[in-house]
């Protein structure tokens, strides 16, 4: 059996009959081919925050899939997502990572753009007529969903609020629409294919081996649970054993956080958006890491957060290149007291690299998945349903979910 039909079994498998992936679909140049195609050319994928591009002429530049593209906040206030290639002769415009530029102007002859992507000028023309309105930047597709925002390539998607509609009545006691706060770091390089990352970051079963002294100790494997997905999302979650954080950041959390919102420090969900987000809401903040494939055997990973306060965001959610610091550029009060979110990532790049080096194997095989992976065989299902054309699956709904809604 080939490995394409050896993926299109595997991934239509329900929990109970369930196995991990061929080692094969992480390592295999054609697979990977095959994913960029019919998923990062073809889905909505998650590329930042709206706070990391927030002023005029902010931008975020990224290749996905082979596109060079740039996320870029408007004059008139608006993000727009565009080809980051210049229309005379294909040089990349901005530098990739994070910028400003009130114009895009091209550093091989300067051709200079606006930031809605309309040609402005052309230097030293002669008697050449260059068509401006020929000339304009292809847009893509952009959508935001509570601050977190989304491009497609292929501008052929369903709407997003449509898409995770079925989240609202477990989210809305967090009033994610006042998560207003956004902050994010550069992307990191790991050595492993993007879905033993995403898979790494949406599962809770491997906390008590891989992050047995970071994790383990205030988000417990044993209180994980299920609430509710498919293939299209998923909500995770579990029960808080305590707060992770010294007297200090304690201290300014009892005086900045309502009482209500105190209760949602008790418990975490965790957040799965196929192909590439993968979030931690508690209490004021969602923390997430983003995942972006390179290569086959190789991801870029960013993390960043949005949270409904600026104190609260610096001390749990932003993160550059593996430390935290807080907007200022200044160490926070949770990296003073415990450097756990730098530890926990560091170990979570370890694993996925580990597991990356065996995906070559031909004598290994892939053995069953356990309860706690009905996550990962939800990220199966999406894989199902837009590698071999299959639709959405219909969620599972776990039997004590309702009590999480209110």
């Amino acid at each position: 059996m080939n490995l394409i039909q050896q993926v299109k079994d595997i991934t239509s498998e329900g929990l109970e009959t369930a196995h991990s992936l061929p080692f094969g679909a992480y390592s295999d140049a054609e697979f990977y081919n095959l994913e960029m195609e019919k998923i990062f050319k073809d889905d909505w994928v998650f590329v930042c925050n709206e706070g990391e591009v927030s002023q005029h002429g902010d931008y975020y530049a990224f290749t996905l899939a082979n596109e060079p593209v740039v996320v870029i906040r408007g004059k008139d206030n608006e993000l727009r997502a565009m080809s980051n290639v210049c229309r005379h002769r294909g040089t990349p415009l901005n530098d990739e990572g994070f910028g400003n530029a009130k114009r895009m102007v091209c550093p091989y002859h300067a051709w200079t753009y606006t930031d809605s992507g309309k040609l402005l000028g052309v230097p030293h023309p002669g008697t050449i007529d260059i068509k401006k309105e020929e000339h304009c930047l292809p847009h893509f597709k952009l959508e935001s969903w509570h601050g977190l925002v989304f491009i497609n390539l292929n501008n052929n998607a369903a709407p997003l609020a449509e898409r995770y509609a079925g989240m609202d009545k477990y989210l809305k006691r967090y009033n994610l629409n006042k998560f207003v706060h956004g902050q994010g770091g550069e992307d990191e390089e790991w050595q492993t294919n993007w879905k033993l990352a995403i898979e790494n970051g949406i599962e809770s079963y491997h906390l008590f081996k891989v992050h047995q002294k970071t994790l383990e100790p205030t988000l417990p494997t044993k209180h994980a649970f299920y609430i509710e997905g498919g293939s299209e999302w998923t909500l995770t979650g579990g029960d808080v054993t305590n707060t992770g954080v010294g007297p200090m950041t304690s201290a300014v959390l009892n005086a900045i956080t309502p009482e209500k919102t105190k209760r949602l420090w008790n418990h975490y969900v965790v957040i799965s958006l196929p192909p590439n987000f993968a979030g931690l809401l508690i209490g004021d903040t969602l923390g997430y890491i983003a995942v972006r494939p390179g290569t086959a055997g190789k991801s870029y990973i960013r993390a960043g957060s949005i949270s409904s306060s600026r104190v609260i965001g610096d001390m749990f959610g932003y993160i550059r290149a593996g430390s935290i610091s807080s907007s200022r550029g200044s160490e926070s009060a949770l990296d003073l007291e415990s450097g756990f979110t730098q530890a926990f990532l560091a170990e979570d790049k370890w694993i996925c690299e580990r597991n990356q080096r065996s995906m070559n194997s031909k004598v290994g095989k892939p053995g069953k998945l356990v309860e706690l992976e009905r996550v990962v065989v939800d990220f199966y299902h999406y894989l199902n349903s837009r590698l071999f054309d299959q639709g959405p699956t219909a969620n599972y709904v776990a039997p004590d979910s309702e009590k999480l809604v209110d």
